[in-house]
């Protein structure tokens, strides 16, 4: 029996990406000519017939990637992650739609409603959580997608995720060096699965170091500048209060730093603070903020890669990647800690 031939053959024939194949062969026009004649030629010569039927795609493929903006997550982060996956996505012959639900409309019928319009090719999906209704639907349809972040789900997908658990491991393990005993956490509500994540981290980084972990400590807010004053507020209220906090996010980090000013606290001497993404509120503040840096160039490539894979091949192989992230230390962690 012989074996199908795969775009990814002709790929490796060529010497170029499954998604130029695919331009070279559905979207002339986005490639070189002599690109497009390479790619043609070297189908002919290995046999290599599309199977559409195979990936359901409803008449022909959009040449589109649907992303439903999530609610309640930093507008500066997503910002660059969309602007990251839309660059990726154009490099590889792909637009981007992004929609939100209906009025009165759940999220997960307005992933229905995209399929049944046929409006994409496939879906990123971004803020997983526990038990992910969206990555059930999505799954049962046959549907391509790619998640940033993992799921607990059973059924295998394809994933692009950063170790948050590191991430905060890393900050806990830096604040310890700087001389801290006294660590809180300020973290996200349960049932996301990075907030927990990166909750985790923190838990063992004090564990590692031989530090009990005080539930006091830990502060479950939402994810905005009025929510990480307010939760630093309380934690310095404490009759023991921190000397050092870690956030899961840096507009978290940003509101602790406010809080500290208006009460004449010094930023990194008084009290360290760390955030997550190192974004323009961790790099833009006074002190600059130690944070967690998200790799999201390599991320967003990453994501549409495995879209690419997933849609071009009749027997896709789910992948996943665990990014490590890296700390950039900051004033606002460093300095002489008060007694």
């Amino acid at each position: 029996m012989s074996t199908r031939i795969t775009i990814k053959d002709v790929s490796r024939a060529t010497g170029v990406s499954v998604s130029t194949v695919s331009n070279a062969l559905n979207a002339p026009e986005r490639v070189a000519e002599e690109t497009r004649r390479k790619v043609v030629e070297a189908a002919d010569r290995l046999g290599y017939r599309p199977n559409r039927a195979a990936r359901s795609l409803p008449k022909g493929r959009s040449f589109t990637i649907g992303y439903c903006i999530p609610a309640g997550r930093d507008g500066l982060f997503l910002d660059t992650f969309l602007h990251q996956v839309t660059e990726r996505a154009s490099d590889a012959g792909m637009d981007i739609h992004l929609f939100t639900p209906y009025r009165g409309q759940s999220e997960v019928d307005s992933y229905r409603e995209m399929m049944r319009r046929g409006a994409v090719d496939g879906f990123v999906l971004s803020g997983t959580v526990h038990d992910d209704e969206r990555i059930r639907v999505l799954l049962d349809s046959r549907t391509s997608f790619v998640t940033f972040g993992r799921s607990d789900l059973a059924e295998n997908h394809s994933w692009v995720d950063v170790d948050g658990r590191a991430g905060t491991r890393a900050a806990v393990d830096h604040l310890v060096d700087q001389g801290h005993s006294r660590l809180a956490l300020i973290g996200w509500p349960k049932g996301s699965l990075s907030g927990d994540d990166r909750a985790s981290g923190f838990v063992e980084g004090l564990e590692a170091s031989g530090l009990p972990f005080d539930a006091r400590h830990l502060i479950r807010t939402e994810n905005d500048l009025a929510a990480g004053r307010e939760a630093a507020s309380l934690l310095l209220d404490a009759v023991l209060p921190p000397t050092a906090i870690v956030t899961v996010q840096d507009v978290l980090a940003a509101g602790v730093i406010a809080e500290l000013h208006a009460r004449g606290l010094r930023p990194g001497r008084d009290v360290a603070v760390t955030g997550f993404d190192d974004s323009p509120p961790a790099i833009y503040s006074t002190p600059g903020i130690t944070s967690v840096r998200q790799p999201i160039e390599e991320i967003g490539r990453r994501i549409v890669e495995f879209l690419m894979h997933d849609l071009e091949d009749p027997e896709p192989i789910r992948r996943s990647d665990l990014v490590e992230p890296e700390l950039v230390v900051r004033e606002s962690s460093t300095g002489a800690q008060q007694p």
